[in-house]
């Protein structure tokens, strides 16, 4: 039975990731870019640290890279062109399926169904990231804006209609 790797395998590779880069807080050093993920990063040192994308333009290549959702050892065809440091984190998140499953070696069809599914969820995840992941942090940030301006309940001095005290703007 294929063993499933534990969370702590990606802690682990981001440690690694961290000792390598000579900082706990990596970043793109190309004016502009907003990369920080330290499976996106390249480089050894702290003020040469470069995003995969920006990398690989220095290098003469495309950013653009093509990804096999399920792994190259499921199906070898089927590929979607991916941005380069998405590619990288959705391949380091593959490192955390069971070995078996990734590799496949006698071409299970379980094992490749398996593996779908997994990408999917991986994909889903990503996809909720990219497009939701700041939206909590900036609501965050809007609150304690507005509270400053406008005192702790806020929301009162702008007269918000009824429904949005009944999902949950009332009182505590």
């Amino acid at each position: 039975m294929a063993k499933t790797q534990l969370p702590s395998d990606a802690e682990a590779r981001a440690e690694d990731a961290y000792e390598r880069f000579g900082t706990r807080k990596p970043r793109c050093s190309v004016s502009g870019c907003p990369v920080t993920d330290w499976r996106q990063i390249t480089g050894d040192e702290p003020e040469h640290l470069v995003c995969y994308e920006h990398r690989a333009e220095q290098q003469g290549r495309s950013p653009i890279e093509d990804e096999h959702p399920a792994g190259r050892h499921n199906d070898a065809q089927f590929t979607v062109p991916f941005l380069g440091n998405l590619h990288r984190a959705t391949d380091d998140g593959k490192k955390d399926w069971p070995k078996e499953t990734l590799l496949n070696p006698e071409g299970s069809p379980a094992l490749k169904a398996a593996a779908c599914v997994r990408a999917a969820g991986d994909w889903l995840l990503m996809i909720v990231g990219c497009l939701l992941g700041w939206v909590a942090l900036f609501l965050e940030w809007l609150d304690e804006r507005l509270t400053e301006l406008h005192g702790r309940r806020w929301w009162e001095e702008f007269g918000l209609p009824e429904q949005f005290a009944a999902a949950g703007l009332e009182a505590s």
